[in-house]
């Protein structure tokens, strides 16, 4: 049986630390090489990268450079490269991205059953930033995308890595002028009825981000993007619940399973103990201070601060030890505990804030926040 020719696009901007060994990883992939044409599309590349490029050019020549001085964006780089490209087969890697893994022909054939193919993805753990993104990511790619995986539906789309026919690419007319436009063209897809996989015969290692600035910009655009998303398909997302319910409850359940819990403890478990840590507090406070500091100092004053500080506690510990146990089991590997409690004290509420943000300011201006992308 004949095999199809597949074209492998990078869009990159500036530079990439790994293209040079991921290219070296897909060659060495026993699908034929005759077969593979690899496009690197760049915007703005820098002089030394951009003689690195030349010297791959002239080593492997199914090497195709698209080149611009400027900054076209990620959607305008990876839709002219797509242009230009003659495979039947199309894979994109971003150029944060590190091929751990790859097995081309696997997913060829996975491609005969579905339409999109999506890599498993997982962050490096580097510095703290790093180790919080990696359980972000572990908590999708090990936990929620394996239960959406059983629709064969496309819901969400990382486009750090993923690999489609050419004629589905045409068909949805490629990336959308838009923040998040993977998921803006997963959603395109689900909507003419194709099919989707996520598959580990690719795996990826992703680069964390380097600073707290460089994700507070990126969570903006996703939030955002998410907006966007919203305004633009929420009758396909609708049209997924309602034919996926029991999916769609159980992916919930799984996500907010720590708040029920909490609030189940909040409502109905007494903390009536901590009034009688208040009021011996109280008494022995009696002893040793001035009766105006007993004004503000009262049993009532003690518990509420008390109350505030131990359901705050529980959620932390409900919440952390519940991610924990969920990514422990899934990837039979123990992890640094203090990692999962700054996820749960500091990662995620800072998402909200920013996802809260987007949605206030959308309602404001009608635009997006200014942040560092090109669309």
């Amino acid at each position: 049986m004949d095999l199809p020719k597949i074209s492998i696009i990078f869009p990159i901007y500036k530079k990439s630390k790994h293209l040079e060994n991921n290219i070296k990883k897909i060659l060495e992939d026993p699908y034929p090489n005759d077969l593979k044409e690899i496009i690197i599309s760049i915007d703005s590349p820098e002089n030394d990268f951009l003689n690195k490029l030349m010297e791959l050019k002239s080593k492997y020549k199914n090497i195709t450079l698209v080149i611009s001085k400027e900054r076209r964006g990620k959607v305008s780089a990876t839709n002219d490269a797509v242009k230009i490209s003659s495979g039947e087969i199309l894979f994109f890697f971003d150029s944060d991205v590190f091929i751990d893994y790859i097995d081309i022909k696997s997913i060829v054939n996975e491609l005969k059953e579905y339409d999109i193919i999506e890599f498993y993805k997982e962050i490096i753990k580097k510095g703290w930033l790093g180790y919080l993104m990696f359980i972000e990511f572990s908590l999708y790619f090990d936990i929620i995308d394996p239960i959406l995986n059983r629709t064969k539906k496309p819901l969400f789309l990382n486009g750090s890595g993923f690999a489609t026919k050419k004629n589905v690419w045409n068909d949805v007319e490629g990336y959308s002028k838009v923040y998040v436009e993977d998921v803006d063209f997963a959603m395109k897809a689900g909507k003419k009825g194709y099919k989707y996989h996520m598959s580990k015969n690719i795996r990826l290692l992703i680069e964390p981000l380097k600073n707290l600035r460089q994700w507070i910009d990126q969570r903006k655009r996703w939030s955002f993007g998410l907006i966007e998303v919203i305004l633009n398909h929420l009758d396909y997302m609708i049209d997924f619940f309602i034919h996926n319910m029991l999916t769609s409850i159980f992916i919930i359940l799984i996500l907010y399973l720590p708040y029920l819990i909490w609030t189940y403890i909040y409502i109905y478990l007494p903390a009536s103990f901590l009034y009688q840590v208040a009021i011996g507090m109280y008494e022995n406070l009696s002893k040793n201070i001035s009766f105006i500091y007993l004004i503000i100092l009262n049993p009532t004053s003690i518990f509420q601060t008390f109350y505030i500080l131990y359901l705050t506690l529980l959620y932390i510990m409900i919440t952390s030890s519940y991610i924990y146990l969920l990514i422990s089991v899934k990837r039979r590997k123990l992890y640094n505990f203090l990692s999962f409690i700054l996820f749960s004290v500091l990662y995620i509420p800072l998402y909200e804030i920013i996802l809260i943000y987007d949605i206030i300011y959308y309602g404001i201006f009608e635009r997006a926040p200014k942040m560092n992308w090109k669309v």
